[in-house]
């Protein structure tokens, strides 16, 4: 009966061997799985990153330009506004010489109608 009891624990320590093996296979191909998946991860976080990055650069220098353009824009309209007045002012001075009576009443009305609508408000408020 010795006999029989020995090849019944060899027969469950067989088991369990197999059933262990079987356990870390099963353990090792999954961690190779998890390994894998987080490698594929990394690598598509890694690419979505670098497209971010690509998309900013080309964002910034988008906006770069833009602003560039835009202050050459607001360099012109300055220049033009700006020899606008002069042409105004020497216009004026011109008609202020040539005219003194008549530029002098003018300067005399302005005055009148803005002292009359500053007034107005005065009272209204």
């Amino acid at each position: 009966m010795d006999k029989s009891i020995a090849k019944t624990k060899d027969g469950v320590d067989a088991v369990i061997d197999r059933a262990r093996d079987a356990v870390v296979n099963v353990t090792d191909h999954a961690e190779r799985g998890v390994e894998s998946a987080a490698q594929s991860v990394a690598a598509g976080a890694h690419t979505a990153g670098e497209y971010v990055r690509d998309g900013a650069r080309r964002a910034s220098r988008n906006a770069h330009r833009g602003l560039k353009g835009a202050a050459k824009s607001l360099d012109r309209g300055y220049e033009r506004a700006r020899g606008d007045l002069s042409r105004a002012t020497t216009a004026t001075t011109d008609y202020a010489t040539e005219h003194p009576g008549m530029a002098l009443l003018l300067a005399a009305g302005a005055g009148l109608m803005l002292g009359l609508l500053l007034g107005s408000r005065r009272r209204s408020d």
